[in-house]
């Protein structure tokens, strides 16, 4: 009889703590979400949808911006140009500046890897392969921060940069292979370059790296940096900290205090679970793979994953060549105030994410998202007429189409998230 009531007791508790976890809004329960994807419509999640035409002029035209060099902050964007410069344009779309202080010298960059502004967008903090320099956006010189020399340290390199508030940076190593440094997942610096905080590369993630590493399963290839290499991501006055082969999302915020915010429950689907079957080139894989950045809003997480062979559709686009492929990627949604988790079916060729259902234009995915809430990208010129001429779009969409040419500038796409 006693025995019986200790297994009756510990099945109780078990069922309660099964219970919590569900009930924790801070689970992401990607597991049982995994063949229940739907397509979802913007207004879902989002207020109302801009589209706004970027100044055309010789001095403001835009190239297509490189990937996590757009940003968007206190109604001001941010765009990083080739050449290392960037230009500024207000939230109606009106060119306002060009900035450039690429150099050798001691108030100058190197070459902007990283930038990141500040929520007042009056700070543009930009990190090069030696230091992280700050600039008023109007061009004055405010201070330098030196990358620590430190043996532990030496020779890496960083991979991303964030802000926490105005005296401390984080950085995140570039993790090239498993024979490279798997001490830290980012390291922290004040204004004066000290190194205040160390945050540890998880240790569940270091032990599945090096049994990779140990099998030879790479094929003498390198892993991708994204698998292993640490990533960054902002919200409000914090930064989260993510390593693909963790499930827990770690964040700092201003006091430098570190919590566990969300935890990626991937259960068999995890890629722990398969060392034997991890190739880097593997598209028919069994587990889910985190991919590129998350973005997230006061109610709301974006993200991206490869699904390798797992029931959810394949997103379907047009090649270069114009020839139809299929990719095994999704994306999802989280909803912070709920704790629901949905994978997203794709809308159409060539069309990722949200379906826009406000103005009818194409599939909306974030690019960034501001510290107030915009989640912000952009489409081309081209593209925006193309897209007014062959689907049944709003009045307003079609009267912006027909201010265009084709060799205007980039459309600026600004969607305001709800709040809850």
């Amino acid at each position: 009889m006693r025995e019986l009531v200790i297994v009756i007791v510990a099945l109780f508790l078990i069922s309660c703590e099964q219970e919590d976890e569900i009930n924790d809004l801070r689970v992401i329960d990607v597991e049982s979400n995994v063949g229940k994807s739907r397509q979802v419509l913007l207004s879902e999640v989002a207020e109302s949808i801009e589209y706004i035409p970027l100044e055309t002029t010789e001095e403001s035209f835009l190239g297509i911006p490189r990937r996590n060099q757009f940003v968007y902050e206190n109604d001001l964007l941010f765009v990083c140009q080739k050449g290392d410069y960037f230009k500024i344009f207000n939230s109606k779309g009106y060119y306002l500046s060009a900035f450039n202080q690429r150099g050798n010298g001691p108030k100058e960059y190197v070459a902007p890897n990283m930038f990141v502004v500040d929520s007042s967008a009056k700070v543009l903090s930009i990190g090069s392969a030696r230091n992280i320099v700050e600039f008023k956006i109007t061009g004055e010189y405010i201070r330098t921060i030196n990358y620590p020399v430190e043996e532990s340290l030496r020779g890496l390199r960083y991979n991303d940069l964030g802000k926490i508030g105005n005296n401390y940076y984080i950085l995140s190593p570039n993790i090239n292979t498993p024979k490279d440094n798997l001490n830290y997942s980012a390291i922290i610096l004040d204004s004066t370059s000290k190194i205040v905080l160390k945050i540890p590369y998880p240790k569940i993630a270091r032990e599945f790296v090096n049994k990779l590493a140990q099998k030879k399963l790479f094929n003498g290839l390198k892993p991708p940096s994204s698998q292993i290499t640490p990533r960054l991501f902002r919200f409000k006055n914090n930064v989260r900290v993510i390593t693909e082969t963790d499930e827990n999302i770690i964040s700092v915020n201003e006091d430098l205090h570190i919590d566990t915010v969300y935890r990626l429950k991937y259960g068999k689907y995890c890629i722990k679970n398969y060392p034997d079957s991890y190739n880097i080139t593997n598209t028919n894989a069994p587990f889910l793979q985190l991919l590129g950045s998350i973005y997230e809003s006061s109610a709301f997480l974006f993200m991206s994953f490869r699904t390798g062979k797992l029931p959810l559709k394949h997103w379907e686009y047009t090649n270069r060549n114009g020839v139809k492929m299929s990719s095994p990627v999704s994306c999802s949604y989280f909803n912070k105030k709920t704790g629901q988790f949905t994978f997203i079916d794709p809308c159409g060729l060539d069309e990722f994410g949200l379906i826009d259902d406000i103005e009818g234009g194409p599939a909306f995915w974030p690019r960034y998202i501001s510290q107030d809430d915009y989640m912000v990208n952009h489409i081309d010129a081209f593209t925006f007429i193309q897209y007014a001429k062959t689907n049944n779009v709003s009045e307003k969409f079609k009267k912006i189409a027909a201010s265009l040419n084709e060799s205007n500038n980039l459309v600026l796409i600004r969607v305001k998230l709800k709040d809850k």
